[in-house]
Formats: structure tokens, C-alpha cells, sequence
């Protein structure tokens, strides 16, 4: 399969480093996971984003390798409708907490580390240590 950038034509969402957890779900490229944020209370609560598992080098790995214990990945907003969008960007910022999921089981904890694409140009300039203000 190609990567989601060749797939689609368009740019990854965020990119964010992640750290697998002891789940009965492996993790491998292209899986379509949902995410959960840390800070919401709502447990049921999850959105279509799909991680893109890169190689040290930030390239997508191939879909017969298996993603690091440990490593990046590009992440895909999977519905494009203006409003699911502006509801995520309430949730979306550097620094933020949340898990990939299988299910209600969470396979990995992941931080976001930089906005891509749409989702930079739509966000206010960040300070320049690169955080954002936490969410009130």
C-alpha cells in the first residue's frame, strides 16, 4: 500500500511520538485505530485519526515491517467536514496527551508533537518555545 500522503494528496494532520502499551492489539502500519484524548472525561469519546508509523528517519514504514516499541507517526484526520474539524481543534494542540485505540482498549500513549498541514495553517502561531497554552 502507499503511504497516506501518495494515497491522498494532501499532507498529515500532526505528527506525535508514541510509546506502545501492554494491549492484547499489536500495532502495524495503517491500522485504522481511533483516538482518545487524556484530557477528556468522556471515555466513549474517540475520533477517526489514523497513525502513519515512521522509521527513525520519518519515512512510513513499509506495511510488512512493524512499527518501533517507540517512534513517530503522522496522524490522519479521517472526516473532513468543517465542523468535526473545528470540534478537534479544541483538542489538538502541541503537547497533548491521548492514546491510540482499539476498541476501549488503549494500545499506545502518544504526545503530539508539531501540526501539519491544514491543521497548522488553521491553528494561531505557536510561542516560540513551540507549546501552546493548555486548554481551559
Amino acid at each position: 500500500m502507499n503511504s497516506y500522503t501518495e494515497k491522498t494528496g494532501r499532507a498529515p494532520d500532526f505528527r506525535v511520538a508514541y510509546k506502545r502499551l501492554p494491549a492484547r492489539q499489536r500495532l502495524f502500519q495503517h491500522m485504522r485505530s481511533n483516538v482518545h484524548w487524556a484530557a477528556d472525561d468522556d471515555q466513549s469519546r474517540q475520533w477517526s485519526i489514523w497513525p502513519e508509523f515512521e522509521s527513525v528517519a520519518r519515512q512510513p514504514i513499509p506495511e510488512s515491517d512493524e512499527p518501533l516499541e517507540c517512534g513517530t507517526a503522522t496522524m490522519w484526520v479521517l472526516f473532513d467536514q468543517p465542523e468535526y474539524r473545528e470540534d478537534l481543534r479544541q483538542w489538538l494542540r502541541v503537547g497533548q496527551v491521548g492514546f491510540l485505540m482499539a476498541g476501549a482498549e488503549r494500545i499506545a500513549h502518544f504526545t503530539v508533537l508539531e501540526l501539519l498541514g491544514r491543521e497548522a495553517d488553521a491553528q494561531p502561531s505557536a510561542p516560540a518555545d513551540g507549546l501552546r497554552p493548555p486548554l481551559t
